[in-house]
Parts: C-alpha cells; sequence; structure tokens
C-alpha cells in the first residue's frame, strides 16, 4: 500500500464522496470504484477477516449494492474526523428487515492509499456485519500478523 498523498481536507472529500456513491447505489458503480486505490484491503469486525484486492473488492460491491443498500432507509452521519492519512465516520444506520425498522451503528476507519481510498476497516455489530457481507463472509481471508496500516 501506498502512502497518502492527501492533506486531511482531500481525504475528507474522497471520504465523503466514496459514502455518497456507496448510498446512490448501482447507477453509480463505476465512479464508486473510482475513489479505491489497486490494491484495498478491506477488513471487517466481526467476524475478524479481510477482502483484498481490486477485483474482489468490485465482486464484493456487485453484491452489496444489490443486496445490502436497497435495506437501508437512513444514513446519519455521526462523527467525522481526518487526517491526511485517515478518515473515520461513524454513522447510525436504519436498516428495514422484514418489514422492521433496525438502527445499528458502524465505525469506518477509512485509509488512504496515493490519492485515493488504500482500505477500510469496519466495526459494528455481529448482524450488521452478516447483512453487509452477505456471501462475502464465507470468503474473508483471516488477519495475520501486524497490520498494513500499522506505522513502522
Amino acid at each position: 500500500m501506498k502512502p497518502s498523498t492527501m492533506t486531511a481536507e482531500e481525504m475528507t472529500a474522497l471520504t465523503r464522496l466514496h459514502a455518497e456513491l456507496e448510498q446512490a447505489g448501482t447507477s453509480q458503480y463505476e465512479p464508486l470504484l473510482e475513489t479505491v486505490a489497486d490494491d484495498p484491503i478491506y477488513e471487517f469486525h466481526p467476524p475478524g477477516g479481510q477482502l483484498i484486492g481490486l477485483e474482489t473488492i468490485r465482486s464484493f460491491y456487485e453484491e452489496f449494492l444489490a443486496n445490502f443498500m436497497p435495506l437501508v432507509e437512513d444514513t446519519i452521519l455521526l462523527g467525522e474526523w481526518a487526517t491526511g492519512e485517515a478518515c473515520v465516520h461513524e454513522y447510525q444506520l436504519r436498516l428495514r428487515v422484514d418489514g422492521k425498522l433496525e438502527d445499528h451503528q458502524l465505525m469506518g476507519v477509512i485509509y488512504g492509499s496515493g490519492d485515493r481510498i488504500g482500505g477500510e476497516r469496519l466495526y459494528g455489530s455481529p448482524r450488521l456485519m452478516d447483512f453487509m457481507l452477505g456471501s462475502f463472509k464465507e470468503k474473508l481471508v483471516p488477519i495475520e500478523g501486524i497490520s498494513r496500516w500499522a506505522k513502522s
């Protein structure tokens, strides 16, 4: 992963654009992927696994946008903190599942790589992660050793 070349303001703008494109759904599929670096790593906690590489993330987003995003009734940004290296977003998501509203908390740490998003580390409830991951829960790669985002 490359070091970020962005300022805090650029990181904030990029991560906000990325979130807006996710919320827009499948009509914004290619612009969404253009915000992501060529070698992204997405981690999910729980269950504690990662998806690695642009083709894997492309496939993940196909499923995520088709199956998860239609459940989302509302996305409320509770907090946002940024440096040139990363941005943290804290959300409350309101999902409609089987006709009932469910509130879920989500924390995302989004890392820069060059001038794009190098990856995300997502934290939420097991139920939320199951919805978000869908069939990709079975495709997660174990996280081993020191995180690639650790400072040397």
